[in-house]
């Protein structure tokens, strides 16, 4: 069913009680194993690893010689040192994931695309902070992008944004945009430092036509028989930033992110999956301890992905579940320049699977589907209950307090593209013998900011990123220039505290 594939986003946890002061398994690599192979093809030594220690390999069956037979005898000897011994030669390389190791090419170049040269190339930089004119209020969420171009980022929750284009771009036009306000556009280069634009709020409701004269299934119906019209058919390499934050109570724990690039499979085809590959990533130090739980979120960029509800048919826009769900045309508003129908949608009662609530916009004359909201109702959480979980130590409850998704779409050259995914989830943890009782609210969001065609098909597999990694665990510490010219979200004043603190606590340890 779809609805557990969405279900994984941010949602897939590892649970563990911790010791103070305990420390991090070891790399697989480090893993002390004993090998008795006897003239056995490489192959064959490698299934023998995994089955007696749960060690798995992934490498391109090309590297690999399955002809040549080879006797190995070490007793007590580390993973690596046991790999080395049976390649025999500097070519190969060995990335260990948690009980994983990817074996590839050292010499394997990186991948090229038109994007390579951009982080070394000058760029123009407009930062600045948006606010309700009505209110003065900070606005979050509002997009900033390049007109005509697949360019741009997002303001944060304290409305403040950071923009950098190239520079032989900064006459061209920068749009700033959201639901409910009139647009404002601009030359970059007429933008003054930290500048405060201040969006003025507008009537959005199309008054001139009858909703209720369009029955809400024939919208629906619209939007299938017009994917293959509205959304990509090609592949296409997108170049995004995913930043991961978790909270135990009200205090962040760890604060990753990263830019990476999507290899975005054609919308027609629905049996090929998009593949995400990490250009560049970094933590906050993790200086202060879990208080007695270790949450940790599988999966990270290579599941929230998977929040395209378009690409994989969510339960609420497939045919095949239409019975489970109660749909009603709202209103007719304006969104992104564009006429669209917000439909909302419920679980009918007595349902007995888990569906979401929440709303949706599908333009008018393309019936392509824009934005989407939703999330689990009470029933929902009851029914997936602990399927959220992988792994929890016994007499640890752990309840999901809220499940909540977002994602909405852009325009580029007549064809809807991925824009901008959020998901946002809680638990609530509790054991009386072990004093445990915190909520871990676990935030992720995904911001595309530059879009081309490809003629990629996959990228190599030891750049890949799977739904069992843990995206914490392969992020390398916070500086502050590591972001070269990659476009992120500026992060919000809270955010920025905390990195701060996270950043000074081990000289403070010192003292």
């Amino acid at each position: 069913m779809r609805l557990y594939r969405i279900l994984l986003v941010g949602c897939t946890l590892l649970l563990s009680l911790l010791l103070q002061g305990q420390q991090q398994r070891d790399s697989v690599l480090n893993r002390v194993i004993s090998v008795n192979a006897n003239n056995l093809p490489v192959t064959v030594i490698l299934d023998k690893i995994t089955s007696g220690y749960g060690i798995f390999f992934s490498y391109d069956a090309l590297l690999i010689d399955n002809e040549q037979r080879i006797s190995l005898l070490m007793e007590n000897k580390t993973v690596e040192e046991v790999l080395k011994e049976l390649f025999k030669s500097d070519q190969y390389r060995f990335l260990g994931k948690e009980n994983h190791i990817i074996i590839s090419d050292r010499e394997e170049g990186t991948i090229s695309h038109p994007r390579d040269s951009l982080k070394s190339r000058p760029v123009f930089v407009i930062s600045g902070k948006i606010t309700d004119r009505s209110n003065g209020d900070p606005m979050s969420f509002v997009s900033i992008s390049l007109l005509n171009r697949p360019v741009g980022t997002i303001s944060n929750a304290d409305g403040n944004f950071l923009f950098k284009i190239q520079e032989e771009n900064k006459y061209d036009t920068v749009v700033i945009s959201t639901v409910g306000y009139a647009r404002v556009q601009k030359p970059a280069v007429s933008f003054l430092k930290e500048e405060v634009i201040s969006l003025q709020p507008v009537s959005i409701k199309i008054r001139e036509i009858k909703v209720k004269a369009v029955p809400v299934m024939d919208i629906l119906s619209g939007f299938r028989e017009n994917v293959r019209k509205n959304y990509s058919g090609n592949n296409q390499l997108l170049t995004g930033f995913y930043r991961e934050t978790l909270k135990q109570d009200e205090e962040y724990i760890n604060v990753s992110e990263a830019v990476l690039e999507i290899l975005k499979a054609p919308y027609d085809a629905l049996s090929r999956s998009d593949k995400v590959h990490l250009l560049k990533a970094r933590r906050s130090p993790e200086v202060r301890p879990f208080h007695w739980v270790n949450f940790k979120l599988q999966g990270g960029p290579r599941t929230i992905i998977m929040l395209d509800v378009v690409k994989t048919m969510e339960t609420f826009l497939d045919p095949g579940y239409e019975a489970y769900y109660h749909y009603s045309v709202q209103q007719v508003i304006w969104y992104k320049n564009h006429p669209v129908y917000v439909i909302r949608f419920r679980p009918v009662k007595g349902v007995n699977i888990p569906c979401f609530e929440g709303e949706m916009y599908i333009e008018k004359e393309s019936y392509a589907l824009l934005y989407a909201r939703f999330a689990l109702d009470d029933a929902g959480l009851e029914m997936t209950g602990q399927s959220f979980i992988i792994r929890k130590p016994s007499g640890l409850k752990v309840k999901p307090q809220f499940v909540s998704y977002q994602i909405d779409f852009s325009e580029y050259e007549g064809k809807w593209h991925l824009h901008t995914a959020h998901a946002s989830i809680a638990f609530k943890v509790r054991s009386r013998n072990d004093r445990v009782n915190s909520v871990f609210h676990s935030v992720s969001d995904l911001l595309i900011t530059n879009l081309d065609q490809t003629d990629m098909k996959r990228f190599p597999v030891k750049d890949l990123f799977s739904v069992n990694d843990i995206f914490a665990e392969f992020t390398q510490d916070y500086d502050e220039t590591f972001w070269e010219n990659y476009n992120i979200i500026k992060p919000d004043d809270d955010l920025q505290l905390a990195v701060r603190r996270f950043v000074t606590r081990p000289a403070e340890k010192e003292k």
